[in-house]
C-alpha cells in the first residue's frame, strides 16, 4: 500500500513496512545514576561484547550499538541497540538484558523495545518531482 499526501515540507510518499521481510527496531536502556557514571566501566561492557565469540552476545540481527550521554545531566546514560529482524522477534534480547543487569545497581534503569513504524529521510527536496519516502 502506498499513500501520497502534500505537507508543507513537500510531497510525501508513505509505504507500508509490514510487507518487507525485516523490521527495524531498537532496544533502549536508560540509566539515571545518583553519581557520575564511570565511563571506563561502560567502555569495558561494550568491549566485552565486541570481543565475544558467543553468538548470543553478537547476534546476526544486530546492526549497531550507540551510547549517549545526556547533554546537561552528567549522570544520565542511554544505550541504544539497533536491530533488523523478521517480524515477531522484537523482544528484549539476551544482549540487552546483559547490559541491563550490569547497570541495574548503578541507579534507576529503564529497558524498553521500540519498533520502527515510520521514517522520513532527509534532505527533503521541496518542489521536486522526487518525493522522500516515509515508511509507515
Amino acid at each position: 500500500m502506498m499513500l501520497l499526501f502534500w505537507h508543507d515540507i513537500g510531497l510525501i510518499r508513505i509505504t507500508n513496512t509490514k510487507r518487507g521481510i525485516a523490521m527495524k527496531w531498537v532496544e533502549i536502556i536508560t540509566l539515571r545514576s545518583p553519581t557520575k557514571i564511570n565511563k571506563k566501566f561502560v567502555d569495558e561492557l561494550l568491549k566485552e561484547v565486541a570481543e565475544s565469540d558467543s553468538p548470543s552476545d553478537t547476534p546476526k540481527h544486530l546492526i549497531e550499538i550507540k551510547v549517549y550521554h545526556h547533554s546537561v545531566v552528567e549522570t544520565d546514560l542511554s544505550i541504544h541497540i539497533y536491530w533488523k529482524s523478521e517480524p515477531g522477534g522484537q523482544n528484549k534480547s539476551p544482549l540487552g538484558l546483559r547490559f541491563s543487569s550490569a547497570l541495574r545497581n548503578l541507579g534507576l534503569l529503564n529497558h524498553s523495545v521500540w519498533v520502527e513504524k515510520g521514517a522520513l529521510e532527509f534532505p527533503l527536496s521541496n518542489g521536486s518531482s522526487k518525493s522522500p519516502d516515509v515508511h509507515a
